[in-house]
């Protein structure tokens, strides 16, 4: 009976540790990933490349709510690097304000970060 229930405390453990972080819109988070340049779209002058953070494992993320009270939830693989400037393909460590939605000038991916402290983990 013992050997059973450890063996339940066991999966219930392992399948908690596969699953992926969860974060809502606004919280400060520490992600960890690739940074790569995308261009900006073609027939838009006035457009800027953004930087897009490839992260090691994805992450859950809670979007704000909308007018009816849901909340969607989202696994994200990659986020938007706002107000920073990293090394191109450097694996980096990224601390700043979760945000979901267009919040620049160049819609990337749905979900961005509002970097506040950036960590080169190591070069190209």
């Amino acid at each position: 009976m013992i050997a059973k229930a450890c063996a339940w405390v066991f999966v219930l453990m392992a399948g908690s540790a596969v699953a992926a972080p969860c974060y809502n819109d606004g919280d400060v988070v520490t992600l960890e990933g690739t940074a790569t340049r995308q261009a900006a779209h073609e027939g838009d002058a006035s457009a800027k490349p953004a930087w897009v953070l490839s992260l090691s494992g994805p992450i859950c993320v809670l979007s704000a709510s909308t007018g009816q009270g849901a909340r969607q939830q989202s696994n994200v693989s990659a986020v938007q690097i706002i107000d920073a400037t990293p090394t191109e393909n450097a694996r980096i460590q990224l601390t700043g304000k979760l945000v979901t939605g267009n919040v620049s000038g160049y819609y990337a991916v749905p979900t961005a970060i509002w970097v506040l402290k950036q960590r080169v983990l190591s070069g190209q």
